[in-house]
Formats: structure tokens, sequence, C-alpha cells
């Protein structure tokens, strides 16, 4: 019985982070460059210490993670992408392919995102669309007449009184070993942990990286039928779950009251 409780609490648990999950897609649908996230569902098995002998024997142990009762539920970012839409906006760009724009926080940390809605800061600098300037802290001449950004990444601006274009910088990109298991922070961006790499930063159109488009926003790749089904299928495994939690506590019930009789 007290196993059917902790199977059925963590089957409801596994179940309202993919519920979570396809909340905060569904709320992202309009959300440029959106990842969306992914729960996976495993069996917690049992982890048998060296000195069990029996496996009923692990009825003893106290905690959740020892007893291997139940699921698990894992959140990951999808890598696939996004429709790239035509803007026509100089300050827009997309990646065509794989890859990640680096953005440096307020803290001095990375970040990374697929949101091309750049814009100038009040530094003059540019950045992404929350403020936060891109790496490698390119500056944009004041008096700035025109923007180029080329499928390698080079920034490329025209000034008045000049006939030719001046480089600013060059935008890079990163790729991870395992992008899928990049940590969302918010404001679309997201940090690297230890499941997911290093970041390893190179040349758009090279290593594998995509190149760069300007005039373009890539969408959000946010599926509305998709979440919604995925969403019926979560409430019913809460509810399934629920009964489980439900019928053990009716058992308990029923033995408590034959002990006191």
């Amino acid at each position: 019985m007290f196993d059917a409780l902790y199977i059925g609490a963590t089957g409801m648990r596994a179940q309202q982070s993919q519920i979570d999950a396809v909340a905060n897609n569904v709320a992202n649908l309009n959300t440029v460059g959106f990842r969306r996230s992914v729960v996976s569902f495993e069996e917690a098995t049992a982890a048998m210490t060296p000195t069990s002998v029996d496996p009923m024997l692990a009825a003893v142990r106290a905690s959740l993670t020892e007893r291997g009762a139940g699921a698990l539920a894992h959140t990951t970012s999808s890598t696939v992408g996004g429709a790239l839409n035509q803007t026509g906006e100089p300050l827009n760009i997309a990646i065509d392919g794989s890859g990640y724009l680096e953005v440096i926080r307020a803290d001095g940390t990375p970040a990374y995102t697929r949101n091309g809605a750049l814009e100038v800061n009040a530094d003059g600098e540019l950045a992404a669309a929350d403020g936060t300037p891109l790496a490698g802290s390119m500056r944009l001449p004041p008096d700035m007449q025109s923007l180029q950004i080329s499928a390698d990444g080079q920034v490329l601006a025209t000034v008045a009184g000049q006939s030719q274009p001046v480089q600013v910088g060059k935008l890079e990109l990163v790729s991870f070993a395992n992008p899928a298991a990049l940590q969302a922070v918010g404001n679309n961006q997201f940090v690297a942990t230890a499941d997911s790499g290093e970041a390893r930063t190179g040349t758009p159109g090279e290593q594998g990286l995509g190149s760069i488009k300007q005039g373009f926003l890539e969408a959000s790749n946010v599926q509305l039928v998709e979440e919604l089904t995925s969403m019926m299928l979560a409430q019913r495994g809460f509810e399934l779950n629920g009964r489980v939690v439900q019928a053990a506590d009716q058992m308990m019930a029923i033995t408590n009251s034959l002990y006191r009789t």
C-alpha cells in the first residue's frame, strides 16, 4: 500500500511537470526564437545497497529515491528550429541552422539565445531584444545610415560622409555537444550546464554552424495542436495516478479499521 502511494505520488509529480512545460510552451507560442520544452519520463529503478539480499527488504528504506518506486520526469529543450520569417528589418537576424548568439549578462556571465530581434542599447552597442549586449562589444557609429550583416557574421555600417561601409565587428555563433541540456534562465536565454558541455565559438557557416540571415526572424517551434494533445494526455495521466493514491488510501483506512476491531 505504501508502494502504491509512492508510485502514484511520483506519477502525479511527473505528469505535473508535463503540464507545466506545455503551459510554458503555449505561452511562448509567438516568442521569437523560442525552443519548446520537452519532458521525458523514465522508471525510477531500485537502488539496492550492496548489503541487500532480498529485494523485498527495500520496504525498510525511508527515501523515495532508494525505494525506486514510480516515475521520474526530465525537462530538456527541443533542438528543432522554427520557421524563418522575413521582416526586412536590418536589425533582425535569424540563424539558418544550428548555433546560438552569445550575450553578456549584467553580472558578466555569458548566456545564449536564438532570438535575433536585435536593437541598439543605451550604450550604442548591438544588443539582444532585452538590451543585453552581444559578446564582442560591437558599438555602432552614432551617425550610422545603414547596417549590413553578412551570412558569415560580418557587421558593416555605412556612416555619413563615407561611400564605403566600415566593419564594426563580427558576429560569432556558439555550439554545444548537447544543446538539449542547456538550462533556461528567462528572457529566452540559456546557460551552459555540465550535461550540455562547454560553449564552442565559431564562424557562422563553418564547423557545422548555421549561417546568418539578415532581415529574418526565427519563429517559435511550438505547435499548438501538439501541445494541446500533450496537455490532455498529461491531465489524464494525472487523474489516473490520483486514483492510485486514492485507492491506496482507502485500503489503508480499511486495514486500520480492521486493526481497531
